[in-house]
């Protein structure tokens, strides 16, 4: 059986539904903008590449950098388009193709890049074009969400990776943050700091494993967004199995840590 091409497009579908399930807590948010503006400067002009409805962006506005924000997704940039009054002037939004980014060199002091360079299969070019987007001292940040790894959270999420890759045909792990920094590197573009990964807001959510799992059926989890209905229905019938042989209650509530952690890398 031959599997239907994954869907990147972001559309209404996902739209809709991103912010409710990816937002950070208020208190996160603003915490997250402010250290990321205190890296570039306050003042400074960042782009950021798959800025979707601005979960990022826009803190990092309020903190008191521009941003120029890109994304092939005209819904997800309609989304953030009913919140730009938050931004005071101060964001400006472009929908393009990241493979055919329309800047000129050497314009921006930051570049941000936040659970997006995975979703581009010539990633290598696009941090080329990155890297010269920036200008001489300029600082390429990449930001991930974490979820801790020893929790029931992390380990459906493992085990969720796991089963796509080996029930797959097609689909391979995807880049990891070593691959994009080996490849900067290359650049003469190194990362800054003696820890690999700095942690810029911690905070615990409260949830039950079968909240997880119904989120991951249902495509209200971002991972989930673009598998094939087959092979998520195949994943899923390996999730619940995992889930029951692990865990004697799926509905009782349990505490999960999560951080927002960046690395930085500075141009010469």
């Amino acid at each position: 059986m031959t599997e239907s091409p994954l869907d990147f497009r972001f559309d209404d579908r996902v739209a809709k539904t991103y912010d409710a399930v990816r937002a950070h807590p208020p208190e996160v948010s603003e915490r997250v903008g402010e250290v990321l503006a205190g890296i570039v400067g306050r003042g400074g002009r960042v782009f950021e590449p798959g800025v979707g409805t601005g979960r990022i962006a826009l803190p990092l506005v309020a903190a008191g950098c521009e941003v120029v924000g890109a994304d092939l997704s005209m819904d997800m940039l309609s989304a953030m388009l009913e919140q730009r009054s938050r931004a005071a002037g101060r964001l400006g939004l472009v929908q393009c193709d990241l493979n055919a980014l329309p800047f000129r060199s050497a314009v921006f002091d930051g570049v941000l890049c936040v659970h997006v360079l995975h979703l581009i299969d010539d990633w290598a070019s696009l941090l080329n074009s990155l890297v010269a987007m920036l200008k001489p001292g300029g600082v390429l940040i990449l930001g991930r969400d974490w979820i801790d790894p020893a929790s029931f959270a992390g380990m459906i999420r493992n085990e969720f990776r796991r089963s796509v890759v080996e029930l797959s045909t097609t689909i391979e792990s995807p880049p990891g943050a070593r691959a994009f920094v080996h490849a900067l590197a290359e650049q003469g573009v190194h990362p800054e700091g003696d820890e690999p990964e700095q942690v810029a807001a911690e905070w615990e959510t409260t949830l039950a494993p079968a909240q997880l799992l119904d989120q991951i059926r249902t495509r209200d989890d971002a991972e989930s967004w673009v598998l094939p209905d087959e092979l998520l229905g195949r994943v899923m019938e390996r999730l619940d199995n995992f889930a029951k042989a692990e865990w004697s209650s799926l509905t009782e509530p349990q505490a999960v840590t999560r951080r927002f952690v960046y690395s930085m890398m500075r141009k010469k």
